[in-house]
Formats: C-alpha cells, sequence, structure tokens
C-alpha cells in the first residue's frame, strides 16, 4: 500500500495537536503550542474560572520553536493577537491566577498561550 507524503504530514500532525493538557505541561511540544496559540480564545474564559493553582509551568517558545518554523508561530501571534491582549488581560484580572504567575517570575506582557492541566498545573508559553 502507498502512502503520500502529505497525507503522513497531516498524519504527523494531527497526532502532535492530539497531546492533552496533562502531556504537554509534562513534555510541550512545538505542536501544542502553536494549537494553545490558535485556542487563546477560549483561554480567557477558563482562566477566569480557575480558582486554584498548584503550580505554573513556563515554557520559553524560541525553545520549542528551534528547528521548526519561525515563520509560522511569527504568524500565529500575530493572527491571534487580539485574543492573546484578552487572555493577558484574564490573567491579570484573576487574582489567584496573578498572584501565581508573580511567584513563578512571569512576565504577562510576553504570554502568548496557555494550558490548564487537569491537575491543577498552568502552562505559560512566553517569549
Amino acid at each position: 500500500m502507498r502512502t503520500s507524503k502529505p497525507l503522513l504530514a497531516a498524519v504527523s500532525m494531527a497526532a502532535a495537536l492530539a497531546v492533552t493538557p496533562a502531556m504537554a505541561a509534562n513534555d510541550p511540544n512545538f505542536g501544542q503550542m502553536m494549537s494553545s496559540i490558535q485556542a487563546a480564545k477560549t483561554s480567557p474564559t477558563q482562566i477566569q474560572g480557575l480558582t486554584t493553582v498548584k503550580s505554573v509551568n513556563v515554557v520559553k517558545v524560541d525553545d520549542l520553536a528551534k528547528g521548526n518554523n519561525m515563520q509560522a508561530l511569527d504568524e500565529a501571534v500575530t493572527k491571534n493577537q487580539s485574543d492573546i491582549t484578552s487572555l493577558r488581560t484574564a490573567l491579570t484580572s484573576n487574582t489567584t491566577v496573578n498572584t501565581a504567575l508573580m511567584n513563578a517570575k512571569v512576565d504577562v506582557n510576553k504570554v502568548v498561550a496557555t494550558e490548564i492541566g487537569s491537575d491543577g498545573i498552568l502552562t505559560v508559553y512566553v517569549r
């Protein structure tokens, strides 16, 4: 059976994006980060609802983007800039989250995406 390269690439990308938040918190990857940036529209609502943060996992996007397409990262951030701005507002508006981020020495103005793990871990992707 022959499998086309575009099909393999699509399956590989789908597998990369199918990482659960708990897995991503432990071992984030480029695909998960890109998915989180694109989901920035729904994140503010989730952030506003957080009442506890067990810990903060800080991931530098430049570390994940090494060897990957930096242009795709830049385009995703630019395309989702208004949602990222709303996300940052939600991060500072929620006292519990803001305190956890300050304790982790996270500059909210550098956050481009977040993930909330079911285990209480907040993963923030920063530039």
